[in-house]
């Protein structure tokens, strides 16, 4: 706790001393018209909720549950409540440590074929372990604030893991992506990944996907909770050192609110439609929103958060608890809406 509070204070201290730099004489001209021209978070914060929610996806709309629970989604409102005991499980900051160089199409209007060329830049570990720390110290007063109002309690892993059998069934996560999710969830030499302190990696690509779900949803009730969350933050630095926050995810998962009919045969065309004992209750994730489209620049929500050169550097970090709490509070609105019936955006069947 002591070395998590000395990352923390060096972190404030660092920007309190870089933010007061960058508006004093040092600030080079040339970073302070950059930062003005970039996206920040206080600007991102500023936009009208119509463009705000245009860079989101909300992935409980994109796969609705079924009133027989079949399916990877929650049937909301079967839920009755909003989970009254939540347990966050892990909160993230990642650097995959790739952006697209460039991109060409060769061949003719019948058969063509896309190259494309990516070279890797990432923060260091130090530096995305300091950022860790800040985001969620800046986060976390105001997102148990946030599941209050929803009659909820948000608890950290030191709050709920009250027993042995509990410890053991946090730090027994184990979940194994495939192709280049599985690239971007290992750790290498160009990517970064880093929790507070005392917390485990939960992480995955997607976090919706029928091998994830089926690993951690089964977490809430071996801990003994209502539901866990997971927040994940991403972040990018080009080859100018320029580091921007690029897509953000939320997910809750917790156990399927419909139980199985044992004389119901429920026909899985893949395993996302079968029945799982475990659902996601709500997902949403502003940003890049697929694999391919993350590994751009251009792509995502470029928030930029530090520029620099030779001479100086700007930090704008002000507002990121804000903007994370954003995101979530959208995401726990939309479930209690329909959980409450006072919002129905499609027609169920």
């Amino acid at each position: 706790m002591k070395k998590m509070k000395k990352s923390v204070l060096l972190i404030v201290v660092l920007v309190y001393l870089f933010n007061v730099r960058s508006t004093a004489q040092d600030a080079d001209p040339k970073l302070v018209k950059l930062m003005e021209k970039s996206m920040t978070i206080e600007k991102f914060l500023a936009l009208p909720d119509d463009e705000f929610w245009k860079y989101s996806k909300a992935v409980l709309y994109q796969g609705q549950g079924f009133d027989d629970g079949h399916g990877m989604f929650v049937w909301p409102p079967a839920l009755k409540t909003f989970p009254k005991r939540v347990g966050l499980l892990s909160f993230m900051v990642f650097d995959p440590g790739f952006f697209e160089v460039s991109s060409k199409r060769y061949g003719g209007p019948d058969i063509s074929y896309k190259v494309t060329t990516y070279k890797g830049a990432s923060l260091t570990l130090e530096n995305t372990v300091a950022m860790t720390d800040y985001f969620y110290n800046e986060t976390l007063p105001e997102l148990k604030e946030n599941f209050k109002s929803f009659g909820s309690e948000l608890l950290t892993p030191d709050e709920f893991l009250n027993s042995d059998a509990a410890r053991q069934a946090y730090n027994t996560f184990a979940y194994e992506e495939k192709g280049l999710g599985k690239l971007l969830s290992k750790e290498g030499s160009y990517q970064t990944l880093a929790t507070p302190a005392g917390q485990k990696i939960y992480y995955a690509e997607n976090l919706t996907t029928p091998g994830f779900l089926d690993a951690i949803g089964t977490k809430a009730t071996e801990i003994g909770l209502d539901a866990v969350i997971i927040l994940k933050i991403q972040l990018g630095i080009d080859e100018k050192g320029t580091i921007s926050i690029q897509s953000m995810n939320y997910g809750m998962y917790g156990k399927n609110p419909v139980p199985k009919d044992p004389g119901k045969k429920y026909v899985a065309i893949n395993p996302a439609t079968g029945y799982h004992d475990n659902v996601v209750y709500s997902a949403k994730k502003l940003g890049a929103l697929d694999l391919d489209a993350m590994l751009k620049t251009e792509e995502g929500m470029n928030v930029v958060v530090s520029v620099e050169n030779k001479n100086s550097k700007i930090y704008k970090f002000d507002g990121v608890g804000k903007l994370i709490n954003k995101l979530v509070l959208g995401s726990n609105y939309e479930l209690n809406m329909w959980i409450t019936g006072g919002w129905k955006p499609f027609k169920y069947k």
